[in-house]
């Protein structure tokens, strides 16, 4: 059991560091509890791999023609004959599939509620298990849990589908629209991650959620950036480069990595930046479903994000959990 550590010396000593520091502080001390989510992560999601594969069969031989099974990945012998590389190809598909199901993209939405609770408390240190507040995530968040994941899966299928048929004109306009639409998928990547830590954080409708989740991305788009290059190197370049050097030393680094680590992290770490935003621009819903807002400048300068709460939502652990896990 982890107490409230807000009043303590070491608590204010941390609060002290810059934003970067406090989060691998935080992440550290909570390495435990992150390890225990990404394990549960792969274990929960397991329906949404078999979704994601489905999307990967469907896509994979039509993002570049040198996708195709039997043009890209055809070897050649020792005596001359060509073969197909099947488990080349196959190590493609559990990357794509890992990109789907990491990005939020292709998930269970009220499970990833359940987490986007957990590293909510981990990050305001008021966590007292990973399955109390996985629980609680689940249960409070549900609904609009539900929304986010039909969202994903309906806009994921339009954006690959819209890089598929653009990459494939074979010219440049083609080529430009297409890393348009490519750049749109990983924008949305952040925009999922906001969106399950404002279902957590706040009461607003699911509509204003998504709209405060791009908003988010436009009033700080510098930030934001390099918040996209974290996610490019965690759910693009090192799982591509692990997979496709293909020794069993690299492949047995991935798996621990993205078994134990690297995903939890990574989700973290989008939720530690969104709640760092929620906390300066947004209603904020405490867990005895009390929105407060601080009276701080940068409200004023942001127009259309939506500030306060129109929904009365009921907690059904607020008379069973104790006062340690209240948010700060």
């Amino acid at each position: 059991m982890v107490p409230d550590r807000s009043s303590n010396g070491v608590d204010k000593e941390v609060r002290a560091k810059g934003p970067l520091a406090r989060f691998f502080i935080s992440g550290w001390s909570n390495i435990v509890r992150l390890m225990a989510a990404n394990a549960l992560f792969i274990v929960f999601n397991i329906p949404s791999f078999i979704i994601a594969y489905v999307f990967a069969l469907m896509f994979l031989p039509n993002l570049l023609p040198s996708f195709n099974l039997y043009s890209f990945i055809t070897v050649t012998t020792e005596d001359g004959t060509p073969e197909i590389a099947f488990q080349l190809y196959f190590l493609l598909v559990i990357f794509f599939v890992m990109l789907l199901v990491s990005g939020l993209l292709v998930c269970i939405g009220p499970f990833q509620a359940g987490f986007a609770q957990v590293y909510k408390e981990l990050r305001n240190g008021t966590s007292v298990s990973v399955m109390s507040g996985f629980k609680r995530g689940i249960i409070v968040n549900w609904k609009k849990s539900l929304g986010a994941m039909f969202i994903g899966f309906v806009i994921t299928f339009v954006l690959l589908l819209a890089i598929c048929f653009y990459m494939n004109f074979k010219s440049l306009a083609g080529t430009v629209i297409g890393s348009v639409f490519a750049v749109l998928f990983i924008a949305f990547i952040l925009v999922q991650n906001f969106v399950y830590t404002l279902i957590v954080s706040t009461d607003l409708k699911l509509g204003k959620v998504y709209k405060n989740a791009v908003l988010f991305i436009f009033i700080r788009f510098v930030p934001c950036l390099g918040v996209s290059f974290v996610v490019l190197l965690l759910y693009f370049a090192i799982p591509f480069f692990l997979l496709m050097s293909a020794s069993y030393l690299t492949l047995g680094i991935y798996m621990f990595l993205y078994m134990f680590l690297a995903l939890s992290w990574g989700q973290y770490f989008l939720s530690y930046y969104a709640g760092s935003l929620i906390d300066r621009f947004v209603a904020v819903r405490s867990d005895d479903n009390q929105v407060t807002m601080e009276e701080k400048d940068d409200f004023s300068n942001v127009d259309g994000l939506e500030l306060e709460s129109n929904e009365n939502g009921t907690d059904p652990f607020k008379d069973s959990e104790s006062e340690d896990t209240d948010d700060v």
